[in-house]
C-alpha cells in the first residue's frame, strides 16, 4: 500500500479531527429506540442555579453548561464557567482572592484558535468556577451582541459565540451540546451562525460541520417524538 493510500492516523489533540470523528459516527450509526424526549426536557424547571453577586457588576457572561441550558435541554454540571472581559479579569480575580477563593490551576487550552486563557477557582462553600478570557476580537464582539439572560437573570454568551467556543473545544461533552443547540434552529438561523463563526475560525470544513450538527440535532428531536417500528420501548 502506498503512503498516499494509507489511512491517516487519528490525532485526538486536533479539535477538527475530534469533530469529524463524532460526526462520522453519528451519521453512520444505526440508532434504535427513541431516547429521551428532548422537547419535554426543555420544559423542565431549571436545576442548575448561579449566584455570584460578587462579580455581577463586571463585564462577565456564563459559558459552558450553564450557557448551553439557555438554548437546549439542561444537563447536570458541578462547576460554573464565566467568560470575562479582558479589562475586567484582574478585578474579578482580586475580588475572589479577597473573598477567600483560591486559584487551583491555570487553565490551558491546547490547540485553541480563540486565544483563551484563565484559571480555575475553588472555595469550599461554593461550586468551583472557571474564569476565562481572551484578547481576540471575537470576545469583544460577543459582549456587544444582543444580551441573553438565563432563568436566574444572569447574562449568557450569545448563541453564535457559544457555538464558536464549543467547536473550538470539541470535547466529547461539547458534541451533544452542539447537536441539541443547533437542532432547534431554522436553516436561516444556522446560516447566520455559520457567518459569524467563519469570521473567527478559518477551518474550511467549519460550515459543513455546523450544518451536520444541526441535521443530527433535528433528527434527535424528531425521533424522540416519533418512535421507530420495533422499538422495544413501544412493543
Amino acid at each position: 500500500m502506498s503512503d498516499a493510500a494509507k489511512p491517516q492516523r487519528f490525532d485526538p489533540s486536533s479539535a477538527r479531527q475530534r469533530r469529524h470523528f463524532y460526526l462520522s459516527r453519528a451519521v453512520r450509526s444505526e440508532t434504535h429506540g427513541s431516547g429521551s424526549d428532548l422537547t419535554r426536557l426543555l420544559e423542565r424547571a431549571p436545576q442548575n442555579h448561579v449566584d455570584m453577586p460578587l462579580l455581577d457588576d463586571l463585564r462577565i457572561m456564563l459559558i459552558g453548561a450553564h450557557a448551553a441550558s439557555a438554548y437546549a435541554p439542561e444537563r447536570a454540571t458541578s462547576d460554573v464557567d464565566f467568560l470575562v472581559h479582558p479589562e475586567d479579569i484582574r478585578d474579578a480575580e482580586m475580588r475572589l482572592e479577597k473573598d477567600g477563593w483560591k486559584k487551583t490551576v491555570d487553565l490551558v487550552f491546547p490547540g485553541s484558535k480563540l486565544g483563551l486563557r484563565g484559571g480555575a477557582w475553588a472555595n469550599r462553600n461554593n461550586p468551583e468556577i472557571d474564569l476565562i478570557t481572551s484578547d481576540e476580537p471575537w470576545l469583544l464582539e460577543s459582549f456587544t451582541a444582543v444580551r441573553v439572560d438565563n432563568a436566574d437573570g444572569k447574562r449568557v454568551i450569545p448563541r453564535p459565540y457559544l457555538i464558536l467556543m464549543k467547536l473550538d473545544s470539541a470535547r466529547g461533552i461539547d458534541q451533544g451540546d452542539l447537536t441539541r443547540i443547533l437542532g432547534r434552529l431554522s436553516n436561516a438561523e444556522v446560516d447566520e451562525i455559520v457567518r459569524i463563526v467563519r469570521q473567527h475560525n478559518s477551518d474550511e470544513t467549519i460550515a459543513d460541520d455546523i450544518r451536520q450538527y444541526a441535521e443530527i440535532g433535528r433528527w434527535e428531536y424528531d425521533s424522540a417524538r416519533k418512535p421507530t417500528a420495533g422499538d422495544p420501548k413501544h412493543e
